[in-house]
């Protein structure tokens, strides 16, 4: 042993030369206290030896316990690698620090050693702060009344709906069949990965079998409860897993075998995985390389990324971040690999996956490991959490999940504990009854920590409340003790342990919050209703032993005609997966379907909706679901009436406070005197809210059309000539001649286009090539057509419809998994980064009776996206396509929409001819543009001399029709076209605009030029009383 100096650096370091066994070399004596974390950290080189470039070195230590290897490292000749590694003792005493390396020709260079000391407590809270800075953000919320002032001592609770956070746990096939696994697991996770029934062995127990029936109907239960699995696994690289039939085969034939595999797993579940572990536990063994090459890893890579590029291929290992004895798979070893798939060929996405099979923890190697690891810049993720079974099973658990969840570098977490009646793996989260066990409470109290459960605060004397959050998606309800007469049409839709009060006291409901028995309420069908009180005093009716969709409770009314009726109420059901719940109305007219909702078991999910009669009668309430064997609950019911003169008088209000403000302007002389019987003229530059219609290609060989529309519109959408159908009727001949020419008419006239669609998921509706692809073939197109037209367009469209239709069909979804319409939307949104993606869907506010895409469906939906990794821009896309209008329904639909705090288009609005058409389209467009959520109206009339879609505005000389008449008018009104007004004494004109850009034009007797302009924008404003207005001054040259 000595010491040398750097020639080159001046830096002196220590040497071990002359080495006669693996251990020999230079040593330092600790005394090492039990239960404290100590790190250990080095620098290490290796003298160069011919043929030798680079050597595995452990930093070692040896005491009362044995050997512990505390860290690794591969020292290279040359330069400098560093060793991070960590140990804690069972037993305080005196160790002996040394490093290990197994070629005793080398001589062994180390420097900057580090055996650094941190108490329990100083590593919790270091573990804290990682967490509060990495996993959570600080929130400030500000309530504020209808006026815009502070609400100081309101309640903010919140309620979580995602977490950014990925922690799942694996699931057996099991799982199938057995209704009580079923619960226990879809209410607590949103990813998994199954055990054995995606692996080759499983797939192909007999040479050319191939059997994925029980994957698949795996898959298409887990899709169901929006559930995201990891692909485990294409290949295992150990030849006891694989196919005992694969392990004989010759290079050549294991070659073909294996290229069958990988295309046959990984294009049947295309689009449908997050990952795919691609060469299983390839650092430990090596068997594919052993038959075919050292570059095989890198082949197999190559391919799984070549067939799905959405999904992450990673790496999957044991024994790297679970203890130090296992030198195989090591941090260092592990990076290792990863530079050997690198120079074999494999350049794309990779993860890299620490399955984290534990006995006891070692937190110091765990984080140190973890940190030498995240260096190669590549998403992390524990892949197969579980802890043997032993005395402090689930305390070491959560030391585990929660030292790896504090750490930067992990995007996820997977536990190993999927259920069998034998019993689990290693690790058990329940008993065979599905009650935790230590280990699943463990796991349920850190997801009531991560989700808030439960979470409230009060807000101080501003209106504020602050607070850090766990990255992800929340719905805040804010609650004043103040009674407010007006119930806001931003309500919340969200699933609470207690529902709120009934709207409006319940309005004509008898019992409404069923505080007193049933009285009101009877039994419809067959079936057992009863009042039940909640284990906290709450009060609500249960349908139980139904015998059919329909049975259950039921509540009678007289109904009158030509008023609006808002209904509204809880649902919960007693178990299972969520259910789908009609409210309807049985009239004499026949039945009328006035809300959805889906009611979740554990929590009350609100519903809300309206409905219209023909005529005055009876009618009679209830709730129908197709499974009669969950028994429904339902509380706070209201349904209340409006006249049609207070229903006028609500949407007059609406339209003043969310579209207009209040304007004075005062003219004065040049002395500043004020200029009274000033005559003042407004000129309508750009409205601000957005209100167009549709066009085709007619208008560009037509003058006629083209003046009629763009005298009138500054936004439109293309009828067909975006579409794919239309831009490709022949795969790889790709036409954007006519959609050129009409976006380059749109821009010279100062028209703004919405970009509809990109694909279309109804399968009518592809060109014509398209439904006969495969599912590669498939992909591959559909990328093309998203590269295509987004880049075309980028930049030219103030929206994007994505995936057109997307809840009434599922063309993609059918052929490339239920994932597809969050790939497209990611997919768009690598392509145009500013353009907002729109969701667009028909009978959501037009259609009561359609429940595939009713308000509560449609937000089910945005959920779906969100859970399938589609983090980016939204909007919410309503086509309006009307036959008879159900304001009430309408108005409350649009509420239920408002909750997802998301911006809200009515894209395709027409009216089914009828003689009422031109009044029914009068009645559309005032409620829509009346509510606050709603920010743009695009009207479905593209003109052809055959007729159109389903409504005109004009006829063949463009001459309005009473629908184009009532479309002139709204436009006129929203513009104020005509308007003229005259100074009072004080030389002021008061009056109310709508929001936008104008000319003014003033006029007065006395002025040198007969009159001048000014230019003045409208804009919202806070109202603290009604008197608020915004001021102007022009003077008079």
């Amino acid at each position: 042993m000595t010491t040398r100096i750097s020639n080159t650096t001046n830096n002196t370091f220590i040497v071990a030369a002359n080495r006669k066994g693996p251990l020999h070399g230079f040593t330092q004596k600790y005394f090492l206290k039990k239960d404290t974390y100590y790190v250990t950290s080095a620098w290490v080189q290796v003298s160069h030896v011919d043929g030798i470039i680079d050597a595995h070195v452990a930093l070692v230590l040896r005491g009362p316990f044995g050997i512990q290897r505390a860290g690794w490292a591969i020292a290279r000749s040359g330069c400098w690698s560093m060793l991070k590694g960590g140990l804690i003792l069972n037993t305080s005493g005196h160790v002996d620090l040394y490093f290990e390396a197994n070629n005793t020709a080398i001589e062994l260079w180390a420097d900057s050693i580090s055996v650094k000391p941190f108490s329990q407590e100083d590593w919790k809270f270091h573990q804290h702060q990682s967490t509060e800075k990495v996993r959570k953000a600080k929130v400030t919320i500000q309530a504020v009344d209808s006026q815009g002032q502070p609400l100081p001592n309101a309640t903010v609770s919140l309620a979580q709906q995602r977490n950014n956070f990925p922690f799942g746990n694996a699931v057996s096939q099991h799982i199938l069949s057995n209704k009580a696994y079923q619960d226990w697991f879809t209410s607590r996770f949103r990813y998994t990965v199954f055990e054995n029934e995606m692996k080759w062995y499983t797939n192909e127990k007999i040479q050319g079998q191939q059997d994925y029936n029980v994957a698949d109907a795996m898959l298409r239960f887990v899709q169901k409860h929006n559930i995201q699995v990891r692909g485990h696994n294409v290949f295992w690289n150990n030849p006891q897993n694989m196919p005992s039939w694969a392990r004989y085969l010759s290079p050549a034939q294991l070659s073909s075998a294996a290229s069958r595999r990988i295309n046959s797993v990984m294009n049947r579940y295309l689009g449908q995985l997050i990952h795919w572990d691609v060469v299983n536990e390839n650092v430990h063994f090596s068997f594919l390389e052993d038959m075919l090459g050292k570059n095989a890893s890198a082949l197999y890579y190559n391919k799984a990324n070549e067939i799905d590029s959405n999904a992450i291929p990673f790496l999957n290992d044991f024994n790297t971040i679970e203890h130090g004895f296992d030198g195989t798979s090591n941090p260092a070893k592990y990076l290792e690999k990863i530079r050997d798939l690198r120079s074999h060929g494999y350049s794309g996405p990779l993860g890299i996956g620490l399955q984290g099979h534990f006995v006891k923890p070692n937190l110091p190697y765990i984080r140190s490991s973890l940190d030498m690891l995240a260096s190669a810049g590549l998403p992390i993720w524990i892949t197969e959490l579980d802890v043997a079974n032993t005395t402090n099973q689930e305390v070491y658990l959560e030391e585990i999940i929660r030292e790896v969840h504090a750490h930067p570098g992990v995007k996820g977490i997977m536990m190993w504990a999927p259920w069998g009646p034998k019993g689990c793996y290693r690790m058990c989260l329940t008993d065979n009854n599905f009650k935790n066990l230590a280990t699943g409470n463990v796991v349920d109290r850190i997801l009531k920590e991560w989700s808030h459960w439960g979470f409230s605060g009060i807000t101080n004397e501003n209106g504020l409340f602050e607070t850090s959050l766990f990255h992800g998606d929340y719905e805040v309800e804010i609650n004043h003790p103040e009674k407010q007469t007006y119930v806001s049409t931003a309500q919340k839709v969200k699933c609470l342990k207690n529902p709120l009060k009934p709207q409006y006291e319940g309005g004509i409901v008898v019992n409404p919050e069923l505080n007193d028995g049933l009285n009101g309420w009877t039994i419809l069908g067959d079936a057992k209703i009863e009042n039940v009180v909640s284990s906290d005093g709450n009060n609500f009716i249960v349908a139980s032993q139904r015998k059919g969709p329909y049975h259950g409770l039921s509540q009678e009314f007289q109904l009158e005609k030509d008023i609006n009726y808002v209904v509204s109420g809880w649902l919960q059901v007693n178990h299972g997966d969520d259910a789908n719940v009609a409210v309807i109305f049985k009239t004499q007219s026949g039945f009328q379907h006035a809300a959805w909702g889906i009611a979740k078991s554990g929590c009350w999910s609100m519903f809300k909706g309206g409905l219209t009669v023909n005529a005055s009668g009876p009618a009679q309430l209830y709730f129908e679901t197709n499974d009669a064997a969950v028994d429904i609950w339902v509380d706070s019911i209201s349904v209340q009436p409006f006249s049609k003169e207070e229903w006028t008088s609500h949407q007059n209000q609406a339209i003043e406070k969310v579209r207009k403000s209040k304007v004075a302007i005062q003219v004065v002389d040049s002395q500043g005197k004020p200029l009274p019987n000033a005559t003042i003229s407004l000129i309508q530059g750009r409205g601000n809210f957005p209100f167009g219609v549709a066009i085709n290609k007619n208008i560009l060989n037509n003058n006629a059309y083209q003046n009629w529309f763009f005298s009138r519109f500054k936004f439109t959408v293309f009828e067909d000539e975006m579409k794919w159908y239309s831009t490709e009727v022949s795969q790889g001949k790709i036409d954007y001649s006519t959609c050129d020419a009409m976006v380059n008419l749109c821009k010279s006239k100062g028209v703004s286009i919405r970009g509809q669609s990109i694909l279309w998921d109804d399968q009518k509706f592809q060109p014509n090539w398209v439904p006969s692809l495969s599912p590669q073939q498939l992909s591959a197109a559909a990328g093309k057509r998203v590269d295509s037209v987004v880049t075309k367009y980028r930049g030219q469209v103030i929206h994007w419809d994505v995936m057109n239709e997307n809840i009434h069909f599922n063309f993609f979804e059918s052929k490339l998994g239920a994932n597809a319409s969050a790939t497209y939307f990611r997919l768009t949104s690598d392509f145009d980064k500013k353009t907002p993606l729109f969701l667009n869907e028909y009978n959501t506010i037009e259609a009561p009776e359609d429940g595939v895409s009713s308000p509560a469906n449609y937000l089910n939906k945005i959920k779906q996206l969100r859970a399938g990794g589609y983090g980016g821009s939204l909007g919410i896309g309503l086509e309006g396509h009307f036959a008879a209008p159900n304001q009430a329904y309408i108005r409350s639909g649009l509420d239920t929409m408002a909750s997802a705090r998301l911006p809200i288009w009515i894209t395709e609005v027409d009216v089914r001819p009828n003689q009422n058409q031109a009044q029914v389209l009068d009645q559309v467009i005032k409620e829509v543009v009346a509510h606050p959520a709603v920010q743009g109206v695009i009207i479905w009339s593209a003109w052809k001399p055959t007729g159109c879609f389903r409504m005109c505005l004009t006829d063949n000389n463009f001459k309005n029709l009473p629908t184009g008449d009532v479309v002139d008018k709204i436009r006129v009104t929203m513009s104020h076209e005509g308007l003229v007004g005259t100074t009072n004494a004080e030389g002021y004109f008061e009056t109310s605009l709508f929001h936008g850009d104008y000319k003014i034009i003033v006029a007065h007797p006395s002025m040198a030029d007969s009159s001048f302009h000014h230019d003045l924008t409208v804009m919202p404003i806070a109202e603290s009383d009604e008197k608020l207005s915004l001021s102007y001054k022009f003077t008079a040259a």
